[in-house]
């Protein structure tokens, strides 16, 4: 009884099987969802003869995220829905307007989101397919979740549900990406070789290499981005210039046990303590065992390593924040109809993967991408300073495309934001996914 309280409840009331939220749904009209400065994301109509209709203002831009209700509750409509179902008004006014046959408002459930923020994502990710996740690194507040290919849950009838079921175009727009699409993290995964090593390395300051533009023989020769040969390289330079020839070295050296532990702490082969939406594990899957290939692909991102946008933003957000994790949270506070508080969500240290002294060097090493390396687009004529990682990520298709990939963070007067971007199949992550980053950051401040 004492684990059904504590744990239990919250998941189980909220469960679509749950009946009890039919019953609650003929005597309370829902709630709304709001952005966290109370712009309505999702509201109920009612007409003249007392037919309802979810109204979703902003059309497609927080389909995934805030979720619909026709043909299935999914995001908060379905994580939060008993809560928008319970009214907060006096038990007095909430008799008497069930015995004059009056419905009682719901509470509403204010977000972690940020309008202005999610807006300028979506606008910048256009119509490519990819996700973009923006998050307070000091608090864990999600404020921005955007997918593309998206869908408006205000147009559900069945005929275009039948269309989005077919998926005749490939576009699984049903699909959330930000927390469910599995994508090869590319050089990003960088980060954890380079935080291995500095684990595994005392004197990782003094680690050189002269890169000739690849490694290797055979099948499993490994060449640097565009063929590209960076002479000698340090680690700073290496990483900045995102050398995969030097990568492919250091994580041949690295002990698999504990680049597993250092990757699952950050909950790769688990699922983010995020408990509003539906999501997919991150995998990594160095053993023992693996050969020596194997895990030079690894090393820089490749091979069988997948990893979801929400989870690729967790460790640049440690480092931000002097080491510790804070557990990423979407639900700010919920409220009656009058605006009265009911329950407040606080920011919550999740865990301290990353010492401060490793937080402070990751940071150095995002730094040098900005300054000197592939990000350098976010270093002149911008008012914040920036540190990240690009990616561009191969996958197995006809064309051998790359997705795009962008992690880092910007900050200024102590105000800090961390984004994770990738676009599907477009190219590098220095030409696509880095302008979608500096368009968000620009937004912030």
């Amino acid at each position: 009884m004492i684990w059904f309280v504590m744990h239990d409840t919250d998941q189980i009331l909220n469960n679509p099987g749950n009946k009890r939220q039919e019953l609650l749904a003929k005597r309370v009209t829902r709630g709304s969802i709001l952005s966290s400065d109370g712009k309505i994301l999702a509201h109920t109509k009612t007409d003249k003869k007392g037919n309802e209709t979810r109204v979703y203002p902003y059309n497609s831009l927080f389909a995934h995220v805030v979720g619909r209700l026709s043909h299935g509750k999914t995001g908060l409509e379905s994580t939060e829905s008993y809560t928008m179902l319970t009214s907060g008004v006096n038990p007095l006014i909430s008799v008497y307007n069930e015995f004059r046959g009056k419905k009682n408002p719901g509470n509403n459930v204010v977000t972690t989101l940020n309008l202005k923020l999610s807006q300028a994502a979506g606008n910048a990710l256009g119509s490519r397919k990819g996700a973009v996740v923006a998050m307070d690194p000091e608090t864990g507040k999600i404020l921005a979740m955007v997918s593309k290919p998206a869908y408006d849950p205000n147009d559900l009838d069945d005929h275009r549900w039948n269309q989005l079921t077919a998926d005749e175009g490939e576009d699984s727009a049903l699909y959330n990406r930000a927390t469910q699409g599995l994508y090869p993290p590319g050089s990003t995964f960088k980060l954890y070789t380079a935080l291995e090593y500095m684990r595994e390395q005392e004197k990782y300051n003094k680690f050189r290499y002269t890169c000739t533009g690849s490694i290797g023989t055979g099948q499993d020769r490994i060449r640097c981005y565009g063929g590209e040969v960076h002479g000698g390289v340090d680690l700073t330079e290496a990483f900045a210039e995102s050398c995969n020839a030097a990568f492919c070295q250091i994580g041949s050296g690295l002990d698999p046990a504990g680049w597993r532990k250092l990757c699952e702490s950050l909950y790769y082969n688990k699922k983010t303590p995020l408990q509003k939406l539906e999501q997919n594990s991150s995998r990594f899957a160095i053993t023992d065992s693996t050969a020596a290939g194997d895990i030079m692909q690894v090393s820089i991102g490749q091979g069988d390593t997948l990893v979801t946008p929400l989870q690729n933003a967790l460790l640049v957000c440690a480092a931000v924040n002097k080491g510790t994790l804070m557990r990423p949270y979407l639900v700010d506070h919920t409220e009656d109809y009058d605006g009265n508080v009911l329950d407040t969500f606080e920011p919550v240290a999740d865990s301290k993967p990353v010492t401060e002294e490793e937080a402070k060097e990751l940071k150095k090493l995002m730094r040098a991408t900005v300054t000197e390396g592939t990000a350098h687009a976010l270093y002149s004529g911008t008012p914040y300073k920036a540190g990240g990682k690009t990616g561009s990520a191969e996958f197995q298709n006809s064309t051998k495309d790359s997705h795009a990939w962008f992690v880092g963070y910007a900050e200024k007067d102590g105000k800090k934001l961390v984004v994770s971007i990738v676009v599907e199949a477009a190219g590098t992550g220095s030409t696509y996914a880095v302008p979608i980053a500096k368009e968000i950051f620009n937004a912030y401040w």
